[in-house]
């Protein structure tokens, strides 16, 4: 079979068009007798197989009670890229653009891929971890990070969802996204605590630790996703930067990061090791927890 290269904006608007059905609460029988179509083809917009037509995203839409700016942006993002125009933004709501574009792919891949060597990524994150990271830029606003917290929250349903497979997660942190003290030592020791956890008990995540004085490696100083998406969707290079996230889809530069993260891997700790250390790194904390707290 030939390989389809699918670009990014199609798996953008794919995965949009399924997190609002599914917002909505319509199945996929429902939405097929909206268009008049079987449900496979709902299956193939939802998965980027098929790019919609405008007038059929602008029905299916309007059964999921999307109007307004949301709806208007969206019709003319897919339109776009259709049309192989330059890229924009999408979905401007309350939620910012960028960080909507990024939960709607992470939403739609079946495996994922993450490096950092400061953070713990957000679909990995406790509570007061995700309350203390996101108050710290946004002090006098807390009704954004009530809301930013609660997206944080329910994106680690991805990883024990049963109406399709769990998503995989692997994520390698270096040693010092144990070490950054957010939210102080409570924090820290409770985060530390559910990371080794998971790697205990989830199958479907694997989590690894670069100890300090691993040397350099091509993803220093940055952080990463490498997403894969159901045939026959491209994968995609998440790259976070200030203010705003790069994705990128070109096969010569996904697969060069592919390679990246295959070496990188090898030089972690592995798995068990990694529970090891982590439990380790949370004791030290958890005997700090009568000190400062920290930012």
């Amino acid at each position: 079979m030939t390989y389809r290269h699918l670009d990014t904006e199609r798996v953008q608007v794919a995965a949009t068009l399924r997190r609002l059905r599914e917002d909505g609460g319509t199945t996929r029988e429902e939405a097929a007798d909206v268009l008049g179509c079987t449900t496979s083809k709902i299956g193939d917009l939802e998965t980027g197989r098929s790019g919609p037509k405008p007038a059929e995203i602008e029905k299916l839409l309007e059964r999921y009670g999307v109007f307004g700016e949301q709806r208007t942006e969206l019709v003319e993002f897919a339109r776009a890229a259709q049309k192989r125009k330059p890229r924009g933004t999408y979905l401007s709501a309350v939620v910012p653009a960028n960080l909507r574009r990024a939960l709607d792919l992470e939403a739609q891949a079946i495996s994922s891929f993450y490096y950092s060597g400061e953070l713990i990524p957000g679909i990995l994150q406790v509570r007061s971890y995700a309350e203390a990271m996101l108050a710290g830029p946004r002090p006098d606003n807390p009704g954004e990070v009530r809301t930013l917290v609660e997206l944080r929250m329910a994106r680690r349903e991805h990883l024990v969802r049963v109406h399709r497979p769990p998503l995989r997660y692997r994520c390698i942190l270096g040693e010092g996204a144990l070490r950054t003290g957010v939210g102080g030592p409570g924090v820290m020791a409770e985060q530390l605590a559910h990371l080794a956890t998971l790697n205990e008990t989830l199958p479907n995540v694997v989590i690894q630790i670069l100890p300090a004085g691993s040397d350099c490696h091509p993803f220093s100083g940055t952080t990463n996703t490498l997403h894969s998406f159901p045939y026959p969707a491209s994968d995609i290079l998440a790259m976070d930067c200030h203010a705003r996230n790069l994705f990128h889809d070109r096969p010569h530069e996904v697969a060069r990061a592919a390679e990246d993260f295959r070496a990188l891997t090898g030089k972690a700790l592995s798995q068990k090791e990694s529970t090891e250390f982590l439990r380790g790194a949370e004791g030290g904390f958890g005997q700090r927890r009568g000190g400062r707290v920290g930012s």
